[in-house]
Order: C-alpha cells, then sequence, then structure tokens
C-alpha cells in the first residue's frame, strides 16, 4: 500500500511537472510574433517616381515572403512629415511600414528644424534595400567633359557658374556643398521644387548643371543632350567609363543615397526582424526582384540591426558637420 500510494505521488508530480513544462511551452508559442495578415507601407513621395516604383517593389517582396496581403499608400508632403504622422498613428505589430530615402533620415531633420518628426524618436530601423547612382551632370553649352576641365573653368568664371537643384535642403542641394568644399571653388545654386525642372534648365542651358540620379538623366546622356562629367562614391553600371568625384582628384563626396524600411517606435524586436527578414529573402534568392531593382534604377543594398543604425549615425554626423560649416538653412 505504500508503494502504491508513493507511486501515485510521483505519477502526479510528473503529470503536473509535464502540464507546467507544456503551459510555458504552448504559452511562448501564443506569445511569439505573429505575421500580420495585412500590412501597409507608407511611401512619402508622389505616385510613379522611381522612388514610388522602389518602394511598390519592395512592397511585392513582402507580400510575396510573408504571404500576407501588402498594400502601398503615397503620403507625400513636407519632406516626410505628412508620411511619418500617418505611421505613428498606427499599429507597432508589424503591419504598419514606412518606406525611407536616406535624405528625410539624415539630412532634412538636421536642416529643418520645423519638421514635427525626429528620426531617433519616431522611427526605429529595419532594413536597409536599395542605393541609387547619383552623378554630376552639365550642360552642352559649358566647354568641359571631366572635372579636370569643368573645376578650373568654374573657378575662373565671373559671375560664378550656377548649379540646380530639387530645393533648399534636399540632398541633391547637399552635394553641391560638398562639392564646393572638395574643389574650393563657388557656384551659385540655384534651388528648384524638384529634380525634373532643374533637370529642364539643364537641358535647356539656363543653368550649368546638377547633381541627379543617373537613371533618370540616362537617356539624355545617352542622346548627348547633357554630359556627364562625375558620379558619386562609385562608378555608374551604364557608364563605367565615367570616374567619381573622388577618383578625379576631390575627395569628401562619397555618400551615396539610399532607400529603406523604418517602423514607428515601439514596434518589437521579433516583428522588426520579421519583416527584415521578409525582404532578405528576396535579395538572396530572387534573381527576377534584383532586376526589378536595377531597372527602376536601383541598386541592393542590404543593411539590417547594428550596420543600419550605423549607417544612419554617420551620416547624420557628416551631414551636420557640413551643415554647421557652412550655415546651412532654409532661407539660404
Amino acid at each position: 500500500m505504500v508503494n502504491l500510494q508513493c507511486k501515485l505521488k510521483i505519477v502526479k508530480l510528473f503529470a503536473g511537472t509535464c502540464f507546467t513544462f507544456l503551459a510555458i511551452f504552448f504559452g511562448a508559442i501564443s506569445c511569439a510574433q505573429q505575421v500580420p495578415s495585412n500590412i501597409k507601407v507608407i511611401i512619402p513621395f508622389a505616385p510613379g517616381g522611381p522612388t514610388d516604383v522602389l518602394g511598390r517593389i519592395i512592397a511585392e517582396s513582402l507580400q510575396k515572403n510573408l504571404k500576407s496581403t501588402v498594400i502601398t499608400e503615397n503620403r507625400p508632403g513636407a519632406n516626410g512629415v505628412v508620411a511619418v504622422n500617418t505611421l505613428k498613428q498606427g499599429p507597432v505589430d508589424g503591419s504598419n511600414l514606412l518606406f525611407v530615402s536616406s535624405g528625410m533620415i539624415t539630412f532634412n531633420p538636421l536642416i529643418d528644424p520645423t519638421l514635427s518628426y525626429d528620426p531617433q524618436k519616431d522611427l526605429v530601423p529595419i532594413i536597409c534595400v536599395a542605393q541609387t547612382e547619383i552623378g554630376l551632370i552639365i550642360a552642352n553649352n559649358v566647354p568641359a567633359t571631366q572635372l579636370s576641365e569643368f573645376v578650373p573653368l568654374a573657378k575662373a568664371a565671373n559671375p560664378p557658374l550656377s548649379l540646380g537643384s530639387a530645393g533648399v535642403g534636399n540632398i541633391l542641394h547637399a552635394y553641391i556643398e560638398l562639392f564646393k568644399n572638395s574643389a574650393n571653388v563657388n557656384f551659385i545654386h540655384v534651388p528648384y521644387k524638384g529634380a525634373s525642372p532643374s533637370f529642364a534648365d539643364v537641358l535647356g542651358g539656363q543653368i550649368s548643371g546638377m547633381f541627379i540620379a543617373v537613371s533618370i538623366a540616362q537617356q539624355s546622356i545617352q542622346a548627348g543632350k547633357v554630359k556627364l562629367i562625375a558620379t558619386v562614391g562609385k562608378r555608374s553600371s551604364n557608364f563605367p567609363e565615367v570616374k567619381t568625384i573622388t577618383e578625379q582628384g576631390y575627395p569628401g563626396v562619397e555618400i551615396i543615397p539610399w532607400f529603406g524600411i523604418m517602423g514607428p517606435r515601439g514596434m518589437s524586436q521579433e516583428a522588426i526582424n520579421m519583416i527584415a527578414n521578409g525582404i532578405v529573402q528576396s535579395t538572396q534568392s530572387d534573381d527576377e526582384f534584383r532586376k526589378k531593382l536595377i531597372a527602376a534604377g536601383f541598386s541592393p543594398y542590404i543593411l539590417t540591426g547594428a550596420k543600419f543604425t550605423q549607417l544612419i549615425k554617420d551620416e547624420s554626423n557628416t551631414w551636420s558637420t557640413l551643415i554647421a560649416s557652412k550655415k546651412i538653412n532654409l532661407n539660404k
């Protein structure tokens, strides 16, 4: 009888232990991050442009790999403010994401103190996906074909040659300031309301040149309507014979614009990893994804976790130094 009672106690103890273990196990499963059935990617640019196309390619990647319904919502305006405010009003479970450009994360917040968002406080980095090629183009009426001719020409010009941008505080404006520093030359900065009208005036010879995404100017370069005389950071895949600004003897203009996905502050690490992995899968095994990026004028550039966070920090420091030294403000 005593042995039977002992056996019964052992059985009860074992059963209780198993029950506790199973409760913990299934509880952990229930607490694990679930893939949202519906995901929204907010794009802070107008429909139809290269950046909008890239945002939609990324959304397609998420839909394919996470088996979720992924929609895009264009919320342009106010240097990203409209899009960020939309993001902040949504959930933090991974179903509410923001497509970003490096300019709106590392440059605009430093130059526009009126912005109602702080990338460091309001957003969390998830994944950097792609870069775009930037080149320095000049009008055909400028008698130069490379920097060794253009820089001396600019130094001797009176009045100074003019370089256009997509507006004061835009990252294309920042490249002008970096180049002025590197080449020790003055230019008249001509801000426009977007890259397209600035590019039109380079084509027409009204201004001397501008920094621009190579993909936008590619057809005009190939047709001989403008001249690509240098690239930023790396050579262009379509114009490999054109040297970078650094290769031509003017270091310091190497920052290449990037694009990626960020989320609202409060996202769990599980949710961050889930979204990042959903895109990494495409970059590792989906040739069609890479082809779409390249066709849209971008190249894959994948950074996650600490590396992506460090990229943001380093670029912000570079732009902060430039803004302070040049006293750049939105009224300049």
